[in-house]
């Protein structure tokens, strides 16, 4: 039982003692396997999706409606218009209009959400 404890002790002032050279050998391996960052628009090509609060002035073509519910009480306004461009991007929509946005959250009746209609310029 001593030699248990003494055993435990070693080891523990192992890690007291040798701090850093332990955190230089896992930054050493993370630093040579780390990847290179993406750019925004690269790792999220959705984010391309622009978001209007009215018709643009150049023409375009309605491809599709998009909408985003907000499903529980914690869905916040900004993943809901990040859902709409992913929906949008599928379509290989330019933009979307938005036509409702409602952060509102009801327990009786229906809950917030956001619509919009994708669109591409011509």
């Amino acid at each position: 039982m001593k030699q248990i404890f003494t055993v435990l002790a070693l080891v523990l002032s192992l890690f007291v003692v040798l701090p850093d050279s332990f955190s230089q050998t896992s930054s050493r391996t993370s630093t040579s396997q780390k990847k290179t960052k993406k750019s925004s628009s690269e790792s999220n090509p959705w984010s391309d999706v622009t978001l209007l609060l009215d018709r643009p002035e150049k023409p375009y073509e309605v491809i599709g409606l998009v909408s985003a519910p907000q499903i529980f009480l914690w869905d916040d306004e900004e993943s809901m218009k990040e859902s709409l461009q992913k929906q949008a991007w599928k379509m290989k929509a330019d933009a979307v209009i938005l036509d409702r946005v409602d952060t509102s959250f009801r327990f009786t009746g229906p809950a917030g959400g956001a619509n919009g209609r994708a669109i591409r310029y011509k």
